[in-house]
């Protein structure tokens, strides 16, 4: 692209970076670029895709299927034992060869490559998230030339640092059909196998790669701060200038231009006379002041809007007045601290009481409650993991089911800009784990030194973002450590001071230095916070309820019980397994024989161990399911989703409702999404399709709620859960009981009921379930209250649901209606009306055939109607619809 602007003239067509010499684009589908890849007998050779990866190229050439199907994750592993070399052939003119600088960057490589350009080697790279640049002006000719890079296996690759450095563990569970050594190289951790996914150890360029010419240097990167002091806020910018390393000096004028409100620009420049660094480089700063009068505060979803405003940086090169190198950026203005501090200190008019520390996130002045789960990659394969289409459907979903945060797990990649741009537009705030996970990691001086250039450039890249709310070194590592899981306490102390050496030595000052908002760093998560590094970060409990964060499981508990979990500071990972629905499932297997929980398809699917044991166990508690019925596994996949979600339902109100006196602050459960077909910890199955569980966070992620907590005494405390801005005040909480045989009330009472703003309130009246046939009756709760537009159902089964009586077959009627509501001709809400005689528990809706979703799902009815909506983004017939819908539900 030729652009020929002045310094301060900004078109819309030039995105990125501006110069007189067009850049060359090497991506697939780029004119006149031509790439292929082999592997090392020659015995196959294909076309190449760039960014893509060897499996998605060689099920796109047809010499493997599916890789999600069946088997495949394992008859498909002789591709990652096997090198891979990707060859393009691309042409440049001797007019692109006129500048002075002439750069190949490659934005991502996985993971482990030799370089050659012209048959002559110009570099190599064992980093996965790492942005590798080269200088190759002198081996660019004028016509065509020939980029090869050749990538070895991962596999062999993990095992050869091993054998130099060995660290534990050396491999995953058999159960988990997975590879060994991950946690050697710089690559996805879950691409080796994980216990909710398989194993696909792929290479390839799996982001863009660009030849840069240019004079002079360009803008690369820019982080950003923000700080709001005397009624005015402070801009601080860092632009980071990248030139050739023959370049010693750099000299000309940085500027940037700030869009407000209202159409208000703020302009700012500088002149640039810089000595360069070894590489070329150059940092330089800018400060903008501006009123607070002309920003709007950004917030974090539910509790306020997100306003975003433009950010344009430019370099211009003296002598190349034409040369000018953008940068843009969008900015959100919020303060942000993660608080920690005793937990007997007096906060506002509160005093917390307790021991410990308090643990909570305060943004724009407010400790506001992070509801939310955990995100693993969108895809096993790292380049569709990028997919903008998944990316923004996942994100829209947290932000529908309320949620405020996202906790981007160390076992993954991190993430493109996109799904940053879209978590700062959602008002998704992120913690950022870094990419170590559940393992030992090494120390040597390779390691490090590879590692250090990974945090720079990711937390540089990241950080301008206002979504990112915490960074955390890595994993479950501490507990790890601390707990003995891979057999390293006989060399304790050795691995302690690796992992100082790693995560507080190494990272730490690299975050610390170029994180311009001086977030928080957490060593790991969970841990104790403050108090793990007053341990010497290795804390004797690093999962200690009264400090940090906690990850909780329990398999062996009854999870419906609300009494069984902890009363932590801040939950950020809990969970529990389900299977995916039969639809989902049979995107992975067509033979009938496989749908059984005994056939070899189904065992080699679970990777948790024991994991259709504990989901039997959990249902067996409060499910009737006789294993001769004819539609046994049918059953068990849809009481399995049944009971994960009354199980997180559980556990995230337990959370909620000890926000009182700001105790527990955080629910992050795990987890949001899923990498394939098979049973995991996902509210969201791999192609798209809710389970029940993301639709019941829905509800108990609401923010306004009642809350019931059945105590073991028999007796019910209520709370009011208020995350608004505002108070509830002369409210009724509705109390009506209901026999299992019939939708008419026994009672109904009303209780007043008030909460504060942002609090969970714990109302002054309590309920016996004695003196009751408790297997007859339930309890559901609602709230009344002028301004309070919706507060979802709530209820208590005093008794196991297989134990109770009455509970009828209901005779259902479906009826559907015209579109309701049409957004941008692109969302059509056809509502469905569902008619029933009688209570019907777990109301689970499908419509087969058709691609959409329903708005609410999973119901419990205790009306003679209830609507929901069916969401499409295509008109269709009511009757094809209509027709389409089949349902299920629970009945003993």
């Amino acid at each position: 692209m030729k652009c020929n602007v002045p310094a301060f003239v900004v078109f819309h067509f030039c995105v990125g970076f501006c110069f007189t010499t067009a850049n060359i684009n090497l991506n697939l589908g780029s004119d006149s670029v031509v790439w292929t890849v082999n592997n090392k007998n020659g015995s196959i050779t294909i076309p190449g895709t760039v960014p893509g990866g060897i499996y998605s190229d060689l099920h796109k050439a047809g010499v493997i299927g599916d890789i999600l199907a069946g088997f495949n994750d394992v008859l498909t592993r002789w591709v990652a034992y096997d090198t891979w070399t990707y060859t393009g052939h691309f042409p440049v003119t001797a007019e692109q060869l006129a500048p002075d600088v002439a750069h190949l960057v490659f934005h991502g490589l996985d993971t482990v490559a030799f370089i050659e350009l012209n048959d002559s080697p110009i570099g190599t790279a064992n980093n996965m998230f790492v942005r590798y640049v080269f200088d190759v002006k002198e081996y660019l000719k004028a016509g065509v030339n020939k980029l090869k890079i050749t990538f070895q296996s991962p596999v062999e690759a993990a095992k050869q640092r091993s054998d130099k450095h060995f660290t534990l563990p050396a491999c995953v569970p058999d159960i988990y059909n997975g590879e060994c050594h991950a946690n050697q190289i710089r690559k996805m951790q879950a691409s080796f196998a994980w216990d909710w996914g398989p194993a696909f150890p792929s290479v390839g360029i799996w982001k863009p790669v660009i030849i840069e010419f240019y004079n002079g240097a360009i803008i690369r990167t820019v982080t950003t701060h923000t700080e709001k002091k005397n009624g005015e806020w402070k801009l601080n910018i860092v632009a980071y200038l990248e030139s050739s390393k023959v370049i010693k000096q750099l000299d000309g004028y940085l500027s940037a231009k700030l869009s407000l409100e209202g159409h208000q620009e703020v302009k700012l420049g500088k002149d640039v006379n810089l000595a360069t660094r070894d590489d070329g480089s150059v940092e330089v700063e800018l400060n903008i002041t501006i009123s607070e009068n002309v920003v709007r505060l950004w917030w974090p979803n539910g509790y306020g809007d997100q306003p975003l405003y433009d950010l344009n940086i430019f370099f211009t090169t003296r002598g190349n007045e034409n040369n000018v190198s953008r940068k843009n950026l969008r900015v959100g203005f919020r303060t942000l601290e993660l608080v920690q501090v005793d937990a007997s200190t007096k906060l506002g008019n509160n005093t917390i009481g307790g021991e410990g520390l308090v643990f909570y996130f305060d943004i724009n002045g407010y400790p506001l409650f992070m509801k939310g789960s955990n995100w693993i990659p969108a895809d096993i394969l790292p380049e569709r993991g990028y997919n903008k289409t998944t990316v923004n459907s996942l994100l829209t979903a947290a932000r529908d089911a309320h949620m405020s945060m996202l906790r981007v797990w160390g076992g993954g990649v991190y993430e493109s800009d996109y799904f940053y741009e879209r978590c700062d537009e959602l008002g998704i705030l992120i913690w950022q784990d870094f990419l170590f996970a559940c393992a030992m990691y090494p120390a040597d001086t390779e390691f490090l030194e590879n590692v250090k250039i990974e945090i720079e450039q990711n937390v540089i890249r990241l950080q301008h973002h206002p979504s990112i709310a915490v960074w955390a070194g890595n994993n479950e590592n501490e507990g790890a450590l601390r707990g003995n899981w891979y057999n390293t306490q006989s060399q304790f102390e050795k691995y302690k001071e690796e992992y100082i050496k790693l995560y507080v030595e190494t990272m730490r000052p690299i975050v610390e230095n170029f994180d311009l908002d001086n977030r928080e760093y957490l060593v790991s998560s969970p841990s104790n916070g403050l108090e793990s590094e007053l341990e010497g970060y290795i804390a004797e409990n690093p999962s200690d309820p009264h400090y940090g964060d906690v990850h909780y499981y329990n398999y062996f508990a009854d999870n419906w019980d609300i009494n069984i979990y902890p009363k932590t500071r801040f939950g950020s990972e809990y969970g529990f397994q389900s299977w995916p629905s039969l639809a989902t499932t049979k995107t992975a297997t067509q033979d009938p024989n496989d749908l059984r929980l005994d056939s070899e398809y189904s065992k080699h699917r679970q990777h948790s161990p024991n994991g259709n044991y504990y989901i039997s166990q959990q249902i067996e508690r409060h499910l009737k399911l006789d294993e001769s019925d004819t539609k046994h596994y049918e059953k068990f996949v849809f009481y399995s989703q049944i009971s994960q979600a009354m199980a997180i339902k559980t556990e995230s109100e337990y959370y909620r409702q000890n926000q009182y006196e700001w105790y527990t602050m955080g629910a992050l459960y795990w987890q949001l999404n899923d990498v394939w077909q098979a049973p995991s910890w996902s509210g969201i199955e791999y192609g798209g399709k809710w389970k029940m569980l993301h639709y019941y966070a829905k509800w108990f992620f609401a923010p306004v709620l009642i809350s019931p907590r059945l105590l073991l005494t028999g007796d019910v405390d209520v709370y009011l859960l208020n995350d608004r801005f505002v108070p509830i005040i002369d409210a009724q909480i509705i109390v009506d009981t209901f026999n299992w045989s019939s939708l008419t009330l026994i009672k109904s009472e009303s209780y007043p009921a008030n909460a504060q703003s942002l609090s969970s309130s714990k109302q002054n009246f309590s309920l016996s379930m004695w003196n009751v046939d408790t297997d007859e009756i339930f309890l559901r709760f609602t709230l009344k209250s002028e301004g309070v537009s919706s507060s979802p159902y709530n209820f208590i089964f005093p008794k196991p649901l297989k134990s109770v009586r009455g509970l009828r077959v209901p005779h259902i009627t479906i009826r559907v209606s015209d579109p309701t509501q049409e957004i941008n001709g692109k969302q059509f809400y056809y509502p469905v009306d569902v008619h029933v005689d009688t209570v019907v528990l777990f109301l689970w809706l499908e419509a087969t055939g058709i691609t959409g979703q329903f708005e609410d799902n999973g119901f419990i009815v205790t009306n003679p109607y209830v609507r929901t909506h069916f969401i499409t983004q295509k008109r269709i017939s009511i009757k094809e619809l209509e027709h389409s819908i089949t349902y299920q539900y629970y009945v003993n």
